[in-house]
């Protein structure tokens, strides 16, 4: 063991760990749901960390041996399996102090012990002095937490846009099927079974467009506003060295700095807008996985429209019953994309003055829904949108016998005309061609004109 020592006193660490005493401090703090916080938030606090040595000695604000050592610390580290010496709960401190001191911690020790110091002993790189130059918690957690979410959202884009890409082939695919369309779950009009998949389709390529108005939210960077957005202790050129090194190390050549740097403090607006759009997502992705759920349902005693790819049996009791277990799985993940979002909504509305100390919250929200987003629809797309086949004949039965191919008599016989041969259809079990005819309403030449089932799923 060795002895550390804070403003609060000593503690015993573990000799060999290179996490430090704040960290501990935390750790028996928070022992609250046993989660990790999320790897990339780490990932993207030590890239943070080596940009902020970086341009800290690019100012002239931190001597070059030092700037080194965190260097290579921070690139050791990230070689590493580094989640192990992050022991700080997801549910954490207010404002992420714990986890920039942990990241602190590791650092100035790895990079001391590769200058031959002792772990703990804080020479000649200390977590404070040194790895936090130029920073705050309050500046470097918002910027964390907005690029590791920024760069979780690529990954995010590449999955709605293969969906969106395979609910257009099935568009095209099944543009031929002819069938009923519904509304207020009731018969309706004729529609092809294609232009109900290309509506889905076109849904995805809003949401693409949302999400990456929610992207360029996230590349506002608070970054250099240091502990209550005055920029206190920030040298001279540091805010846009170290931008120009967190675009480099990102690749996102968007970030820039906020213009005013105080309300990037108080503010965590970009974190909203951005779950609000994952919100969006889920429940525009319920109501078309509910829509699935309904055309392939039966598949005897259902509308049974469409087939499912089989992925499991469905049932411990009745013997060859297959459910439609991804889009159920499916419906579980966005509820709890829309969960996740009410505890962002709830967490940015509680930003006091200078500072939202809900941040850690925000951030685990936020990372998780981007992730279990990307792999859900992944598996949607694999295990069942690119699978779907189309049961013609009875989506052709559906179609042709809706009474609601009465509305193509509108223009011909009347609203109150066609409407009597709508209800008689229902009454009899009649087709409205059969009733048309029976009562000479139309010739043999006009029925197949204007009650083509196919003419009728376009403009007149």
């Amino acid at each position: 063991m060795r002895t550390e020592q804070d403003s609060l006193g000593e503690l015993e660490i573990p000799d060999h760990v290179y996490y430090g005493i704040q960290s501990l401090r935390a750790a028996q703090n928070f022992p609250i749901s046993g989660t990790q916080v999320h790897p990339e938030l780490i990932r993207t606090y030590l890239l943070l960390k080596r940009c902020a040595a970086k341009a800290n000695g690019d100012v002239g604000a931190l001597d070059r041996p030092r700037r080194d050592a965190i260097i290579s610390a921070v690139a050791t580290i990230l070689a590493s399996d580094f989640r192990r010496h992050f022991i700080v709960d997801a549910f954490q401190a207010g404002a992420g102090t714990s986890q920039n001191m942990n990241t602190n911690e590791v650092i100035a020790n790895v990079a001391n012990e590769a200058l031959g110091g002792a772990l703990g002993s804080y020479v000649p790189v200390h977590p404070n002095d040194h790895v936090n130059m130029s920073q705050s918690t309050n500046d470097t957690y918002p910027t964390v937490m907005r690029l590791a979410t920024l760069r979780l959202s690529r990954a995010l884009v590449v999955e709605l846009e293969a969906l969106k890409g395979a609910l257009d082939a099935k568009a095209t695919e099944f543009d031929h099927v002819l069938k009923a369309a519904r509304t207020h779950l009731q018969d309706a009009v004729p529609i092809r079974l294609g232009q109900e998949f290309g509506a889905y389709a076109h849904t995805v390529g809003q949401l693409l467009h949302l999400l990456a108005a929610a992207q360029e939210h996230l590349c506002e960077l608070g970054i250099g506003g240091s502990a209550a957005g005055t920029g206190v202790n920030v040298p001279a050129g540091y805010r846009q060295a170290i931008l120009d090194e967190l675009r480099a190390a990102t690749g996102e050549a968007g970030l820039h700095l906020a213009p005013n740097m105080c309300a990037a403090m108080q503010s965590q607006l970009p974190m909203t807008v951005y779950s609000n759009a994952l919100r969006a997502m889920s429940l525009e992705f319920t109501r078309i996985m509910n829509d699935l759920r309904l055309l392939s349902s039966g598949p005897s005693n259902g509308l049974g429209e469409i087939t499912l790819p089989s992925t499991q049996p469905g049932s411990s009791m009745m013997p060859g019953k297959v459910n439609p277990s991804i889009l159920e799985m499916a419906n579980q993940v966005f509820f709890r994309v829309l969960g996740n979002d009410t505890t962002v909504a709830y967490s940015a509305q509680a930003g006091q003055l200078e500072l939202n100390v809900m941040m850690p919250v925000m951030a685990h929200a936020v990372l998780e829904s981007t992730e279990i987003l990307t792999t859900t629809l992944r598996a949607v797309r694999v295990r069942c949108i690119e699978g779907i086949t189309a049961n013609e004949a009875r989506c052709r039965y559906f179609a042709e016998h809706t009474p609601q191919i009465a509305t193509a008599l509108n223009r011909i016989l009347g609203y109150a005309k066609a409407g009597e041969i709508a209800r008689a259809s229902v009454a009899t079990g009649k087709s409205v061609v059969d009733l048309v005819r029976e009562q000479g309403l139309l010739t043999d030449e006009q029925i197949p004109k204007i009650l083509d089932v196919r003419a009728l799923t376009e403009p007149a």
